[in-house]
């Protein structure tokens, strides 16, 4: 069995109708006019000013039938009558429309599906005002050529160079040193494979083909979401015409679910490390050489077969201030370091580390 992963589906949107913002006369103070059908007050006369519209109650919402979108209203620069989007001349003064304002929408808001959307507050149009000024006021432009912060971002780039350039050169600052050498050591290595039942485990998908003494159960191996409902809200979108639409925004949830599949303990045959060889000495006398080495012959268990070789040669340096190190190098290099002969090496100033590279460079003596 293969785990499979449910795939996430869209959310969905339905709409719920248009319906008339509602807006208050500043001038006699009769509120939650209609603001489609009312672009004067009934009461005084005044034209309606599109800055005080607010979205409705649910209960007293009126819905628009037949709408088509023209756009936000267009504000007559000469007397702040709202015009349709698309209008052309100011239907109470006659003024040409080409360079009117369109009117500021409150942009959205979101209900859960079960709740209520309460009257919008009537807007304080001279504390907006005064919070805009108050806005611009506290982030002035910035004076046309001060280069401020331009000189601040090269003074700590310079910084961070400096003190990165210092650090490289803390780390790599070498002074030279005499070294003598004061020792030799040597080892060769040779890995022993054998072939072996070995135990194992994995999904049954993942068994290799040889694998014997095999068995098996359920286990979780991973999850999987699937449709678990709908997360639902309503939004009001303020469409700046003196409407605005409603719709029903719908999410899928999801939860998630064990996927089972076989999990399988077995036994295979493998060449696996089984042990090691080794040779070692500390002279230059002791020719360095491979240790004797028997193997189990054969092709079937316990049957054993040479892994691979390893040697490594250290000499070993006396430096200054009576301070040693050792240097692993090739074979050559190591025979070439005789007792007492001297090299000249580079040291570390703060990290100590030999730079063993002159002994491999070196000559003969």
């Amino acid at each position: 069995m293969s785990p499979n992963a449910e795939p996430r589906g869209p959310g969905r949107s339905e709409d719920l109708g248009t319906f008339e913002m509602i807006w208050d006369c500043k001038f006699c103070g009769t509120q939650s006019l209609p603001a489609k059908s009312h672009r004067f007050c009934p009461n005084c006369g005044a034209a309606q000013d599109t800055q005080t519209r607010r979205f409705p109650s649910d209960a007293e919402k009126i819905a628009v039938t037949n709408y088509v979108s023209k756009g936000a209203s267009r504000i007559c620069p000469a007397c702040s009558t709202p015009n349709e989007g698309d209008a052309g001349f100011c239907v109470q003064c006659g003024s040409p429309l080409d360079a009117a304002a369109r009117a500021k929408t409150l942009g959205s808001e979101v209900r859960a599906e079960n709740a209520s959307f309460a009257q919008g507050a009537q807007r304080d149009l001279a504390q907006e005002r005064l919070a805009e000024d108050l806005g611009r006021s506290a982030a002035p432009a910035r004076p046309a050529g001060s280069g401020l912060p331009t000189k601040w971002i090269v003074l700590l780039v310079a910084l961070a160079v400096v003190v990165c350039g210092g650090i490289i050169v803390a780390l790599t600052w070498q002074r030279a040193e005499t070294a003598v050498v004061i020792g030799h050591q040597w080892q060769r290595v040779i890995q022993v494979e054998s072939y072996s039942a070995v135990r194992d485990s994995t999904w049954q998908d993942q068994v290799p083909y040889d694998a014997y003494s095999m068995s098996c159960s359920q286990r979780q191996r991973t999850t999987r979401q699937v449709p678990d409902g709908e997360d639902c809200s309503v939004r009001r979108v303020d469409n700046g015409d003196g409407t605005f639409s409603e719709r029903r925004e719908c999410v899928t949830t999801y939860r998630d679910e064990p996927v089972y599949d076989d999990f399988c303990t077995y036994t295979v045959n493998r060449w696996v490390p089984s042990r090691e060889v080794t040779a070692s000495g500390s002279t230059l006398e002791d020719t360095p050489r491979w240790p004797a080495l028997t193997l189990v012959p054969g092709s079937g268990l316990g049957a054993e077969r040479e892994g691979g070789r390893d040697e490594e040669y250290v000499v070993l340096l006396r430096l200054n201030e009576d301070k040693t190190a050792e240097c692993r190098v090739n074979q050559d290099a190591w025979q070439r370091a005789t007792m007492e002969r001297t090299y000249e090496v580079s040291v570390g100033v703060i990290t100590g580390q030999t730079d063993c590279s002159a002994l491999e460079s070196a000559g003969g003596p």
